[in-house]
């Protein structure tokens, strides 16, 4: 007889089988620790904005002390490699080279790991651009996110389930909505504006390539759409060798400045509309 030791949270991630005997032992954690540094730290709440982890280049987060830092670097890797649905404690752990209960030292459970990862990659986006009117700035930080989700871009899943905002990505929404701002929309406007460039981003991040279709007979590769005779969709046999996806060079350009141009318009039209009424 085999006896396996597992903590509750291990315990809900694995498969557990019915001929092996399991002991789940509670592990408790206190809400108290150090600051969020490179040295051991214990667990925090997830309202505490110092749970956080920061981008620190003076900091080597290679050492083996097991720290919140390098768990979220770590995990951050995995997923990078080998995707979300990777990403177990017991993964994590095993990348490490530490037990699996030794991360919810640092981190209280799998929800709070992925938003440290989400936070973790929002600190990769420049809000810093300075040269040029709102609408070019405006651009520029909206194509950094897009850098950074397309380098992470597993993540990009994560905001069609939920997201908790970490202090990176209030700065990167505080960066956005000045400069919406700044343009002239109001309020609402510019929350609306907000989200169209956001989820586009977020969005094209999340569509694949279209696979090609094989022919039943000779296994060779029939097109995109063979799925219907041409004469059915002209259009799309028009068009079909540049519909294979999103992922082509200039394609996400394309979108952003499509995007941007309507809001100047907008903007333009709004302000015709005032002078005309005066």
């Amino acid at each position: 007889m085999y006896v396996y030791v597992y903590s509750v949270n291990e315990a809900a991630e694995e498969s557990l089988s019915p001929d092996r005997v399991y002991v789940v032992c509670l592990v408790l954690v206190t809400e108290e620790g150090p600051p969020v540094n490179d040295q051991p730290s214990a667990s925090r709440g997830r309202g505490d904005p110092t749970a956080w982890v920061g981008v620190d280049p003076s900091e080597d987060y290679t050492r083996p002390t097991l720290s919140r830092p390098r768990i979220v670097r770590a995990a951050l890797r995995l997923v990078d490699e080998k995707g979300l649905a990777a990403l177990t404690m017991r993964a994590l752990a095993t990348e490490l080279e530490v037990s699996p209960m030794a991360l919810y030292n640092h981190v209280r459970d799998k929800d709070e790991l992925v938003d440290l990862m989400v936070d973790l990659m929002l600190g990769e986006v420049d809000t810093s651009a300075t040269e040029g009117d709102w609408l070019v700035r405006l651009r520029a930080v909206v194509r950094s996110y897009h850098q950074a989700l397309a380098g992470h871009h597993q993540l990009a899943r994560v905001f069609g389930d939920r997201i908790r905002i970490g202090p990176n990505g209030l700065m990167v929404i505080e960066r956005t909505i000045g400069l919406l701002l700044e343009g002239g929309l109001s309020p609402t406007e510019a929350s609306d504006a907000f989200f169209a460039l956001f989820t586009y981003a977020s969005g094209f991040q999340q569509m694949g390539h279209i696979a090609r279709l094989r022919d039943g007979a000779t296994r060779e590769k029939a097109g995109y759409y063979p799925s219907l005779p041409p004469e059915r969709i002209p259009s799309i046999t028009a068009v079909s060798p540049h519909l294979d996806g999103p992922r082509r060079p200039g394609r996400f350009d394309y979108g952003l400045d499509l995007l941007l141009a309507g809001l100047q318009s907008r903007l333009t039209a709004a302000g015709g509309a005032a002078a005309a009424a005066q």
